[in-house]
């Protein structure tokens, strides 16, 4: 079994900061563009605001003073100054900065600059001009950009570039545009500082969003660590167990020879003694006792051996026709050792025909050989019953174990099968064994489709029924 390697993990102060780090970062993104989703609704909004109330305010102004021949012809001289002068109350708008006129070929006929006028910006190179000249409202925030714009760099960092269509008698089709820019650095100096407030408060807010969130993350990892701590400390104990169960299993299979040659000493003297009556009558029972002891041992080894290859699966189900009656007989005559004295009634109740089942022979027989020893080993007096009936289904059978002995407590059941499990009943027969007849049981039963079901009743006897498909 290999041993994975812990250290390799990221430890929790390392983990945190990483989580800390994409969390601020992740939280510099998030404001950045909730501010600038900001900034842009409002500016959009200004611009809309402005479309409605300076353009209406324009068109009535210039309607009023203008006519449509105001707009025929380039405005030079004097007429440049009179032209001025009928405008005179748009100019005096504070926030108005520059006006241009345009008729309806988009040609400048007038703008409050002459420099500008000497420019003369065609309309073919400004769409927002063309859009107005088809009698739509247009209005744009402006960098200052164009060559036009260079007469306001420097007194201004951003203009608002409105265009009106301007009506007369029809609205068929507009007799020129007015091109007014608007002077709105007081109004984004004051979104400007709202913004930063708004962005404070949206930082703030995140950030002690960010901080509650940073101090559960660091609980989170504390729990982690603990728990992953805890993990490694159980899966050392694991290993640690594992160890020692493959030292055991080594030392057993060492071990196994010495009762073997116990046994076989045990033989030698007996046939020594042969030809002396006298001598084999007094050693013969503590001869035979050695042997049943020795024999009781290699069984135990024999067990956790059995157990090991169920285990590691290098036992495979070798399937055969298999007659139960006479199989339960020889399970019942192999262990008459254990209730020939008398204390203890071993019943059997077979059905008077045979019953063949297709399934593995050795396998079958080594978990009736483990029940059935294990209720003999339990029973101190009183009746023991090994009883082939008829299963739940049609094409099953049933194998029931049953005794009178010591029961088994309501909450050992759920354990009775685990590895190394002893039932240590004070009034047990035998007090040897290892714990494993009931697990190996278990893992027969695997391999070959059975199930087993224990109902016991403290004090007065337990009961085991074994169901076996007929066919595997």
């Amino acid at each position: 079994m290999v041993k994975p390697d812990f250290k390799s993990n990221p430890t929790p102060s390392r983990l945190f900061i990483r989580f800390a780090a994409f969390g601020f970062i992740a939280f510099l993104i998030i404001a950045l563009l909730l501010f600038q989703l900001w900034m842009r609704s409002v500016e959009s909004h200004l611009v809309d605001e402005t479309k409605k109330t300076r353009a209406g305010f324009t068109n009535a102004l210039v309607g009023h003073m203008l006519t449509r021949e105001d707009f025929r012809g380039i405005k030079k001289g004097e007429d440049w100054q009179a032209f001025r002068n009928k405008i005179s109350d748009l100019l005096s708008l504070p926030e108005v900065v520059r006006v241009k006129v345009y008729n309806q070929e988009g040609d400048l006929i007038w703008s409050d600059s002459l420099e500008l006028m000497k420019l003369s910006p065609k309309a073919k190179k400004n769409p927002q001009l063309l859009s107005s000249l088809e009698g739509r409202i247009e209005a744009n925030i402006s960098q200052l950009q164009k060559e036009e714009h260079r007469f306001e760099r420097g007194a201004f960092r951003t203009l608002m570039e409105l265009y009106v269509p301007i009506y007369f008698e029809t609205k068929d089709k507009p007799a020129g545009v007015m091109e007014v820019y608007l002077n709105i650095d007081p109004l984004f100096a004051t979104i400007r500082n709202t913004g930063w407030l708004i962005g404070l408060t949206v930082v703030g807010g995140l950030g002690l969003l960010l901080s509650i969130s940073f101090i559960g993350l660091g609980r989170a990892v504390i729990l982690i660590h603990k728990q992953n701590q805890d993990l490694r400390n159980r899966l050392e104990e694991i290993f640690k167990a594992t160890r020692l169960k493959n030292d055991l299993l080594a030392d057993l299979s060492h071990e196994v020879r010495n009762p073997d040659a116990v046994m076989s000493y045990a033989n030698l003297l007996l046939g020594a003694f042969g030809d002396q009556p006298e001598k084999v009558k007094k050693a013969g029972p503590f001869l035979d006792k050695i042997r049943n002891t020795a024999a009781e041992m290699l069984s135990h080894f024999t067990r956790i051996l059995e157990l090991s290859r169920l285990k590691v699966g290098d036992v495979q189900p070798q399937i055969e026709p298999v007659e139960l009656t006479g199989l339960l007989r020889d399970v019942m005559s192999d262990l008459s050792f254990l209730w020939d004295n008398g204390t203890v009634a071993c019943r059997l109740e077979v059905p008077p025909d045979p019953v063949v089942i297709s399934s593995d022979r050795s396998l079958v027989q080594q978990v009736v050989f483990n029940l059935l020893s294990n209720a003999l080993k339990f029973t101190p007096k009183g009746e023991v019953c090994l009883r082939l009936e008829k299963g739940p289904r049609e094409n099953e059978v049933k194998v029931v174990v049953e005794d009178t002995g010591v029961g088994i407590r309501p909450d050992e059941i759920p354990t009775i099968f685990d590895e190394f499990y002893r039932g240590n009943h004070p009034d047990a027969r035998f007090k040897s064994g290892v714990g494993l007849g009931l697990a190996i049981v278990k893992k027969s039963l695997e391999l070959v489709g059975g199930k087993i079901q224990a109902e016991s009743v403290y004090g007065k006897g337990s009961k085991f029924s074994v169901t076996l498909p007929r066919e595997f």
